[in-house]
């Protein structure tokens, strides 16, 4: 425990010292609502589509991510091509140094996105976002062959034990339209940007059916097909977001029909005090949880640090829902909490984000849940249970220089919630069926320098430490992490 305490401590000192090595700063863009049309806005963490506003095509370089643009329609995209590696320098399960060596785990980065941004008439905007991403299989039809192990059926969306993976995705496929430019309407497949959040955002995992990646907070987390309508107050900011959400769960059914009951509803109104936007809002969906929210954003010394915070109240869990559908007496009350800061200092291009996380959602069980949408909560319950804390800094330019950076990042969790004996039954069959490990960490540090000698090629070196369990000693591990070639076009 005391190399474990040490071992902390020493992160933890790095982290601060090196956070907080710059006093000027100025609040620039970090947390900025973006558009679907990533290719020519900084991404964030939780990059879609819900808020951009509706303006005409400008010209656009190649470089900036288009590659076709007639004033009425945009064709556009994006290839991520790279890989990382990681190496265990010491693992207090394996003291076989040749061993660990030969285990050094290679993980590709390969994928490319395509959008097509079409306006033909001023009312009218048609958008869609697809792409193929690394691991590929040989047809399209394999992302139908689902393995079922003791009623849980396993996705790759979930990043662990699956069988079998698609290599394309659909990301966003909807249309917008609006009545008198007083209510706005998009119908389709797209990501709702409820939440505040930075690493967690317990608010955009409400709608959306994947969570926020917290070691890759710029990948786009997965919306859902659903009905928006928006109603703005003319003279003011202030606006109401209305939701229908038909329920796509087929897993055991013999068409890709559902049942009108099974239709979700969500609303939640934003408005403005002083410098200060909050957001109410509730989801209510049959023999689900429902659930109320409520976020706040803003800013403090004069806007130079951005403050965000979310809270959600949800009425039983999935799986008390699961198990006693029309029963609503006995359900358990559960709170998901949330607060964080960003600051930027722009002259120095440094960026410190933090955010602290309680969930409090002890009572998800695996047995028993099928469809996607249930088992990805019990991960996100599992491993999130109880107090988290992220920080994350980069280090846009060092000695002067754009051609080396650096991040910092650690999170840590405390308090998870203990597995039950069932569900590590299912587990452990989900392990063997799908031949991956169960990715169990309570924290997680990382040291990553960079070089980019030219545009189109960085890499990167550092140390990435786990923790298994507070009393056992951690994974070190050596990391090293290269981009190829890859870029908008």
């Amino acid at each position: 425990m005391k190399k474990i305490r040490a071992v902390v401590a020493l992160i933890a000192a790095c982290v601060a010292c090196s956070a907080f090595a710059q006093e000027e700063f100025s609040e620039d863009d970090i947390f900025m609502d973006i558009g679907i049309d990533d290719a020519t806005v900084s991404s964030t963490p939780d990059a879609s589509s819900e808020n951009e506003p509706e303006k005409p095509f400008s010209k656009n370089k190649l470089s900036q991510g288009v590659v076709f643009d007639n004033g009425s329609i945009k064709i556009g995209g994006k290839f991520d091509l790279g890989f990382s590696t990681l190496t265990a320098l010491y693992d207090p399960d394996s003291t076989d140094f040749g061993e660990n060596i030969k285990n050094t785990t290679f993980s590709p980065d390969v994928g490319a996105w395509l959008y097509v941004d079409a306006r033909p008439t001023q009312t009218l905007r048609m958008y869609t976002k697809f792409g193929v991403a690394y691991p590929f299989t040989n047809s399209a039809t394999s992302s139908l062959d689902w393995s079922n192990v003791t009623g849980i059926t396993t996705f790759n969306q979930l990043g662990v034990n699956t069988v079998l993976s698609s290599w394309f995705t659909l990301k966003e496929l909807f249309s917008d339209f609006n009545i008198k430019e007083r209510a706005f309407f998009r119908f389709g497949l797209h990501t709702v940007t409820w939440g505040a959040g930075y690493f967690f955002s317990p608010v955009s995992d409400i709608i959306n059916t994947s969570s926020i990646n917290p070691e890759k907070t710029d990948d786009q987390v997965n919306g859902s097909l659903n009905l928006r309508t928006q109603i703005t107050f003319p003279g003011t900011q202030n606006c109401l977001w209305l939701y229908v959400i038909p329920s796509t769960d087929f897993v055991n059914k013999n068409t890709v029909d559902s049942y009108a009951r099974d239709t979700a509803f969500a609303a939640k109104g934003d408005f403005t005090i002083k410098n200060w936007e909050i957001g109410l809002g509730g989801y209510f969906r049959y023999q689900n949880a429902p659930k109320a929210m409520l976020t706040a954003t803003g800013s403090i010394f004069k806007g130079k640090v951005t403050i965000f915070s979310e809270f959600v109240y949800q009425y039983g869990s999935a799986s008390e829902w699961l198990n006693a559908k029309d029963a609503w007496n006995d359900k358990t009350s559960l709170f998901m909490a949330t607060a964080g800061f960003s600051k930027y200092w722009k002259t120095q291009n440094i960026m410190l984000a933090s955010q602290y996380y309680f969930n409090s959602n002890d009572k998800e069980e695996l047995t028993g849940l099928t469809s996607y949408g249930e088992i990805a909560r019990w991960y996100q319950a599992y491993f999130t249970n109880g107090h988290n804390v992220a920080l994350y800094a980069n280090f846009g330019r060092l000695f002067g220089t754009t051609d080396l950076s650096a991040t910092v990042f650690g999170m840590v969790n405390f308090g998870r919630m203990e597995m039950s004996d069932a569900d590590k039954t299912v587990v452990s069959q989900m392990e063997a069926q799908g031949g991956g490990k169960f990715p169990e960490t309570v924290a997680t540090f990382s040291a990553m320098l960079n070089y980019s000698p030219i545009k189109e090629l960085t890499v990167g070196l550092g140390p990435y430490i786990q923790f298994t369990a507070w009393d056992k000693e951690p994974v070190v591990n050596l990391k090293f992490s290269a981009t190829l070639g890859g870029g908008k076009f």
